[in-house]
């Protein structure tokens, strides 16, 4: 019994030594500067996309034309080489209504609002980076609402864009007999993925440093 509570003392003393040194070179390596131009990245993304909406506002207001891009009537394609295809181009609206706009205006709103909660569970994380202690119940959390945000949110906010998109082709022309185009990448799907991944990681991580503090 008395070699074993040895051997038991000298493992939680060679843990908490790998510990303590491991949490240092966390705080060194992670310096001030480097949170400051993380956390000014993740303001930037949401700033950028409100930027943008109020562009877009700012051109409803004064009434500027819209231009709005899918597929046009099919009687204007052409066969060529026995291929006949929908024909993709733009078409500028004169004069639109403020329902128009709305519907113009709608997918960025959404895009704003999904890069806005990414931001916000990124900060979180972030600034366990700046106290060092990254791995925690609450990190692995954010990850994985993370997660769950750009897997649906990246498809969602694509799918929303190409239906706004073909609605205003349709008002722009109406009773024309048009091939409606939808066009998805699904890019969410590794980048979601990969953050599952990390989450578990994040996870598995907190599980560990529990364990070695039951041990003290």
């Amino acid at each position: 019994a008395v070699v074993h509570l040895t051997h038991r003392s000298s493992i939680v003393s060679t843990v908490d030594t790998i510990e303590d040194r491991g949490v240092a070179m966390k705080v060194k390596r992670w310096s001030r500067t480097d949170q400051v131009f993380l956390e000014g990245l993740l303001y930037a993304a949401p700033t950028l996309v409100l930027l943008a909406v109020w562009v877009r506002v700012f051109h409803a207001v004064r009434g500027d034309a819209l231009e709005v891009t899918g597929p046009l009537p099919d009687a204007l394609a052409r066969p060529a080489e026995g291929v006949i295809g929908p024909l993709s181009g733009t078409v500028t609206v004169q004069d639109p209504g403020a329902h128009v706009y709305a519907l113009d205006l709608l997918p960025l709103l959404l895009a704003l609002t999904v890069t806005t909660a990414a931001a916000v569970l990124l900060l979180g994380v972030a600034r366990g980076l700046r106290a060092g202690d990254p791995f925690t119940t609450a990190n692995a959390r954010r990850l994985t609402s993370l997660a769950v945000l750009v897997t649906v949110g990246g498809f969602t906010v694509q799918a929303f864009h190409a239906i706004s998109q073909d609605a205003l082709l349709a008002a722009a022309m109406p009773g024309q007999d048009r091939t409606s185009v939808f066009e998805i990448s699904f890019w969410f799907v590794p980048v979601g993925g990969l953050l599952f991944f990390l989450a578990e990681v994040f996870a598995r991580g907190a599980r560990l440093r529990e364990d070695v503090e039951g041990l003290v």
